[in-house]
Order: C-alpha cells, then structure tokens, then sequence
C-alpha cells in the first residue's frame, strides 16, 4: 500500500509539518506528485493521477489518495486496509456533510434521503487499487453530466453545470459515483476518512461567502475565525477514528495551524506532527508527472 498527493508547492507548511510527518508517524512512505504545468488547476488532478496509474507495475497494489495542503494520516497500512476491505467495493471515497460544489443542484442528484453524517462525496480522500481506479477514470475520460436528465434540462435552459463546475475534480467524482454505486463506496460514518469541514445549509449561501470575506478581512478578530476556532477545538477532545483527518477549506486549516502554533492541539493529535517546517518534502518521494497540456482532464 502507499499514499500519494499532488503538490505544487514542495515548502507548504502544512504538508511539511503535518502530511509528511503524521505519514512518518504511521510507518507510511508519501509520495509527492509534482506536476509540470504551468498553470495548475484542480481537474489537472485527474490527469496527473491518470499519468502515475498508468505507470504503475502492479495494478492490484493498494493507493490512498490524499490532498496535500490540508490532511494528516492517523493510522498504519494494516489498519487501513482492514477498514477499506469492509467496505466490499472497489474504491472508497470520503464523504462530507455539504453538496460541493454544486450546491442544491447536487441534492436533487442524490436518490432517497441521505446518508448521515456525511452523505456526499468528497474528493480529498480515496482509497483502491490502482487498476480498478485508472479504469475508471479511463471509462469517464469528462464528466459524465449527460447521463442525468437533470443536468441535460438545465443545459438546455442555460444552466450548464459543466462549464461552471467542471474545473472541480469534485464534480467529475459526485458525478461517477452516482452512476456506479457498486464500484464506488462513500465513507459515510468516518471510518477512514473524517472531513472536518463545517456543515452550512447551501454553499452558495451569500451568508457563507460573507463569513469567508470576512475572515480574509480581519483574520483571527473576525466572528467567523472565532466560531471556527470553538468549533474545531470542541471536535479534537476526542480522538478520531478515522485513518485520514481532512481540514477542509481555508478557514479550518487556518485555524488548525494557529491552534497548533498556540499550543492548543490535544496531544493525541500533536503526537502525529508537529515542530519547526522542513522545506522540499524532506522524508517523502518527489515524483515529477508530465501533464501534456491538451491532456483531457
């Protein structure tokens, strides 16, 4: 088994005082997919992921993906692999408590009630063998928003949910996995992933974006800062279970880090990482993947 993640910047902090140590602390190797573009975006992920896959000499070998800037690993390669193989399917993917990042338009998607406390996909953690996640992104080279009656309405009033989504791997991925729920697990109850992002009524909600401009404004004396910073350290008094902790969205990996530079971190987690940041990814693989710039992502 082996965890990987893309990055850009080999000197983050957080994947450099955080990642790579806690992937240290559980025995585990990182490997760091650094890609050749210029100009990266989130749906280069697919073709960075795609490009290493390929290359990959043992297709049944076990791979969990992890995003760089905002995640930590908590337990060791057999432990997640026990709880992945409970699972019964192929890929598991994490899962969080909001419609990303379509909003209600992704609510109408989801068939029956959903699946508390986390009923949707997100794409900042999985886990499958290599071969059985290249054949999917191989069968869906885009996303696949033609299959849904809903989508296909909606382009045709103006709405095109590609064009305004389609820069989010999460999208592709909420997208795949509705169509193949037998290949697909979510992570529903955190056993191997827990996002930490905090729960809104609708994502597109302008009292969401409001909070956001407000914390980039005013930094720590901002009201929503506060609120996060109450509701992060309530969360960590109890150890999670899950292998991969995912600080989702700016403000709470802000407020992680300034909690772990303020000496407030339980110590369950601050065992895990921590200290003054290396630079260069020192103790992970640095793998640098061509990403040809027509690549179909």
């Amino acid at each position: 088994m082996q965890v990987v993640t893309i990055a850009t910047n080999l000197d983050h902090p957080f994947l450099n005082q955080l990642l790579i140590p806690s992937c240290n602390a559980a025995g585990l190797t990182l490997t760091v997919l650094y890609p050749d573009v210029r100009r990266f975006t989130f749906k280069h992920k697919r073709a960075i992921i795609s490009r290493y896959l390929s290359r990959c000499d043992a297709p049944d070998e076990l791979i969990m993906f992890t995003d760089g800037y905002d995640t930590m690993i908590l337990r060791d390669a057999q432990s997640i692999t026990g709880v992945y193989a409970s699972f019964g399917k192929p890929v598991v993917f994490s899962a969080e408590p909001n419609s990303w990042p379509m909003g209600t338009i992704g609510l109408a998607l989801h068939p029956g009630p959903p699946a508390l406390p986390y009923p949707y996909l997100n794409s900042g953690g999985f886990i499958g063998r290599a071969g059985d996640v290249l054949g999917l992104l191989t069968k869906y080279p885009d996303p696949p928003s033609a299959e849904f009656s809903l989508l296909r309405h909606l382009r045709e009033h103006g709405y095109d949910a590609d064009l305004r989504f389609g820069h989010s791997d999460q999208y592709y991925w909420t997208l795949v996995r509705l169509i193949e729920p037998e290949r697909i697990a979510l992570d529903h109850t955190a056993a191997l992933f827990e996002n930490l992002t905090a729960p809104v009524g609708d994502v597109a909600d302008v009292g969401v974006k409001a909070a956001i401009r407000d914390f980039r404004d005013r930094g720590r004396e901002a009201a929503s800062y506060q609120k996060e910073r109450e509701r992060l350290l309530t969360r960590l008094q109890s150890p999670s279970p899950a292998a991969q902790l995912h600080f989702a969205g700016a403000l709470t990996k802000r407020v992680l880090l300034d909690l772990w530079r303020d000496g407030e971190i339980p110590e369950w987690l601050r065992a895990l990482g921590g200290g003054e940041p290396s630079t260069g990814c020192s103790g992970a693989r640095v793998q640098e993947v061509v990403v040809e710039r027509d690549a179909r992502c």
